[in-house]
C-alpha cells in the first residue's frame, strides 16, 4: 500500500495518526488511541471506518519513508 492511501478494508483507521495496530500470529487490530482518554471512542472499532470525527491524517515523520542516506542530495554532515 502507497504511504498515506487509506486501504478500503480497514477505512479510516489504516491512515489516522490515533491508530495503533495491535499484531498478533494470526491477526492484526486496529486499536483507537483515542479511546484511551474519551470513551465515546471505541478501542477497536468495527472495519472499515468510514465516518469518524477523531480522525487525523497521519503526519509524514509517522510514515514510514526512506533513510535519509536514501534521499538524493541529502549529507549525512552537520552543517557548523
Amino acid at each position: 500500500m502507497v504511504a498515506g492511501a487509506i486501504d478500503p478494508a480497514i477505512g479510516l483507521c489504516s491512515n489516522c495518526q490515533h491508530c495503533r495496530i495491535v499484531q498478533t500470529e494470526r491477526s492484526a487490530f486496529y486499536m483507537c488511541r483515542l479511546s484511551l482518554t474519551n470513551p465515546e471512542y471505541r478501542k477497536y472499532p468495527p472495519l472499515p471506518v468510514l465516518r469518524c470525527p477523531g480522525y487525523q491524517p497521519r503526519v509524514l515523520s509517522e510514515v514510514e519513508g526512506p533513510a535519509l542516506s536514501e534521499v538524493e542530495g541529502a549529507d549525512d554532515k552537520l552543517i557548523e
